[in-house]
């Protein structure tokens, strides 16, 4: 890829931030959190009344994150890390909506090559409007 279409490319990505992605809804189920549970590596709580670890909410992202703009640049996803912020307890049963953004894009040059690296958030609201879980996700293309 010449200089100039990356350099597009990026400008592209940059345009996009504070692009909302399409919004889900979902629901805790017991038999999804055993599944995550055990992958994990942790106990089951056993109780329906039980809190959700905050990272469950993770079972609930769209990855790679569906933004056009992105899948034209480069060719291959990283995971640079990723961030839950507990704002309030999630429990089984409870339906969350959450909808991601990309929050900011750094164009670099490493070893490998240019890349991409893009910050998304992604906040999951309770029924009541409160937001239960904001993940914070830092995705690289190249």
């Amino acid at each position: 890829m010449s200089g100039a279409d990356w350099d597009q490319q990026l400008a592209d990505l940059v345009g996009a931030v504070g692009t909302r992605l399409r919004e889900r809804t979902d629901t805790v189920e017991r038999r999804h959190l055993e599944d995550f549970l055990a992958a994990v590596d942790e106990v089951d709580p056993g109780s329906a009344d039980d809190e959700v670890p905050p990272t469950y909410v993770a079972c609930f992202l769209d990855e790679p994150p569906p933004l056009p703009e992105a899948w034209a640049c480069g060719h291959g996803w990283l995971n640079g890390g990723d961030r839950f912020e507990h704002h309030h307890p999630v429990r089984v049963g409870d339906t969350l909506t959450s909808a991601t953004r990309l929050v900011d894009v750094v164009g670099k040059e490493g070893r490998s090559g240019r890349m991409a690296i893009l910050t998304f958030e992604t906040d999951f609201v309770d029924a009541e409007g409160r937001t239960a879980v904001r993940h914070v996700g830092t995705r690289i293309r190249r």
